[in-house]
């Protein structure tokens, strides 16, 4: 297996210290001058932009990853421009000061095809996404599921991170396994894959994870 390759797209001169403390071996481009070099590159785009150019700044580097991860570092993080990126196909969206240990979390996600967004825009999504499916939700299979397992279901079919969930909910890790099972057990599923199809059909999951 080849070794994953750490790319930060950034206007900065030097890497901030973080970064390399997660990533010893990363390596630096400007964001509008890089290549990608294998299917395991995980690029870290620092946002050099703010307002209309983000959308624009993130669709290019998307494009240009092919098919590679692109996780956004933003220097003052918001809901409004978090929901930008991920909308112009970004797999997370974090602070540029985040801790190294978070940001090697952040590549568990997205490794496994999940999105690493903050508490607050998960509670967005995962709002809206319940706004969404509400109406069939009394008339479908979760019909059976508590008001809280519906939550839960709901945020572990979008890819949410059991830790994510945990942390936008108010509520531990193993309360949110405990609900996992019990869902699984209710649905007569057994895995998060199985409750994805249930939930979307067809489609793959909102582009989110919650361990």
């Amino acid at each position: 297996m080849s070794r994953r390759r750490h790319l930060f797209l950034t206007e900065r001169a030097v890497p901030l210290p973080r970064w390399l403390e997660a990533f010893p071996a990363a390596e630096m481009a400007k964001p509008d001058a890089f290549a990608v070099k294998s299917r395991s590159d995980m690029i870290w785009l620092h946002l050099s932009s703010a307002g209309a150019e983000v959308a624009r700044q993130v669709r290019a580097t998307v494009s240009t990853a092919a098919g590679n991860p692109v996780v956004v570092l933003s220097n003052i993080p918001n809901d409004v421009d978090g929901l930008i990126c991920l909308e112009a196909g970004a797999a997370g969206y974090i602070s540029a000061l985040a801790a190294p240990e978070m940001l090697r979390q952040v590549v568990d996600v997205v490794a496994n095809g999940g999105l690493w967004v903050g508490p607050e825009l998960m509670m967005r999504l995962r709002t809206a996404l319940a706004g969404q499916r509400s109406a069939q939700l009394e008339s479908d299979q979760l019909a059976a599921l508590t008001r809280r397992q519906k939550e839960v279901a709901l945020a572990a079919a979008a890819g949410v991170s059991n830790k994510q969930i945990a942390r936008v909910m108010g509520i531990t890790e193993r309360t949110v396994k405990a609900h996992l099972s019990a869902i699984f057990a209710c649905l007569k599923i057994g895995n998060r894959v199985q409750l994805s199809n249930l939930v979307n059909g067809e489609r793959p999951a909102l582009k989110a994870t919650v361990h």
